[in-house]
C-alpha cells in the first residue's frame, strides 16, 4: 500500500513543486515530497484507509477523513488544489487500481442513468430527515441572510425574492425550474407573483411531496412537477431557473445543459 501511495504522490510533487508536503504512515514512517518546509502533512492511521481512498477517489478520502483514519495538518487548501489537479493516467498504479479509479470516474459522470441513481441515493432517504434540519420550505441550497438576526426561514425567502427580482417575474409569466427540489422557488413565484411554474426532479420523495403540497395549497393551475431528467424537459417558457443543481451536471455535460436552456426559453 505504501508503494502505491508513493506512486501517487511522486507525480503530484513533480506537478506542484511549489507545494512540499509530508506523509506519515500508521507505523511512524515519514516520507517527504518536495524541498523546503512542508505546506501540509497527511497522517494515515491505518492501512485500510489508503485502500479505500485509492478505490473511492475523492469520496473515499472524504469518508476516511470524517472517520479520523486520515488527518490533515497544515494548509488544507493546498492539498485540495493538488487533488483537483491530479491526473491518474500518469500515476504508476497497477491496472487493477487504475480500473477501480476509472470505474469511479465513470460512475460519477452526469449521464441520465447515473443522475437518477445518485439523486435517489441522496434524496430518497425520506423527507422527514430533511425536514428535521432544513427550513420550512425544505430548501437545500444556500440562504441569503440580509440581517444578522434573520432566521433560516427568512433567509431562504430573501433568496427567493432576490431571484424573483433578477428574473423580473410578473403575473402570467411562465417559469421552468430545473432541479426544483421540494419546490420552494416555484411556490414562492406562484404565490407571490402569480407565475405559472413547471419543475423537474429525479427524486421520487421530492416528487411525491410536491404533488401533495401543490394540491394542498390549491395551486394545481399554477404549478406542475415532473419526475424526469432535465434533458427530458419540454415546452417553452419566459424564465428559466436552476438553483444549486448546476454543479451536479459535470463539465462534460455543460454544453448539453445550456442547449436545454436555449431550447426551453422563448425567443
Amino acid at each position: 500500500m505504501k508503494s502505491k501511495l508513493n506512486n501517487l504522490f511522486k507525480p503530484l510533487s513533480l506537478n506542484f513543486p511549489e507545494t512540499p508536503f509530508e506523509v506519515e504512515f500508521w507505523d511512524g514512517i515519514k516520507e517527504k515530497y518536495g524541498s523546503g518546509k512542508e505546506s501540509f502533512r497527511l497522517v494515515f492511521k491505518n492501512r485500510g484507509a489508503i485502500k479505500r481512498i485509492l478505490s473511492g477517489g475523492s469520496i473515499g478520502f472524504g469518508e476516511e477523513f470524517m472517520k479520523g483514519n486520515v488527518l490533515v495538518e497544515g494548509n488544507l487548501q493546498d492539498l485540495l488544489k493538488m487533488g483537483c489537479g491530479k491526473n491518474y493516467i500518469d500515476f504508476k498504479l497497477s491496472l487493477k487500481d487504475k480500473l477501480k479509479i476509472f470505474y469511479h470516474y465513470l460512475s460519477s459522470l452526469g449521464t441520465i442513468l447515473n443522475a437518477k441513481r445518485n439523486v435517489s441515493h441522496h434524496y430518497d432517504i425520506g423527507n422527514d430527515f430533511y425536514s428535521f434540519w432544513l427550513d420550512r420550505t425544505l430548501t437545500y441550497s444556500c440562504a441569503y441572510f440580509k440581517k444578522e438576526n434573520d432566521s433560516l426561514d427568512r433567509a431562504q425567502l430573501n433568496k427567493y425574492e432576490h431571484i424573483s427580482k433578477k428574473l423580473q417575474l410578473k403575473k402570467g409569466k411562465t417559469l421552468v425550474d430545473i432541479g426544483c427540489g421540494w419546490g420552494g422557488m416555484m411556490f414562492y413565484a406562484a404565490e407571490n407573483y402569480g407565475v405559472k411554474c413547471e419543475g423537474y426532479t429525479l427524486s421520487e420523495e421530492q416528487y411525491n411531496y410536491l404533488v401533495n403540497e401543490i394540491r394542498k395549497r390549491n395551486l394545481t393551475d399554477l404549478i406542475k412537477v415532473y419526475l424526469k431528467d432535465y434533458r427530458e424537459a419540454r415546452g417553452k417558457f419566459d424564465k428559466f431557473v436552476s438553483i444549486g443543481m448546476f454543479e451536479h451536471v459535470g463539465k462534460k455535460f455543460y454544453p448539453v445543459f445550456f442547449d436545454v436552456v436555449k431550447k426551453l426559453l422563448k425567443p
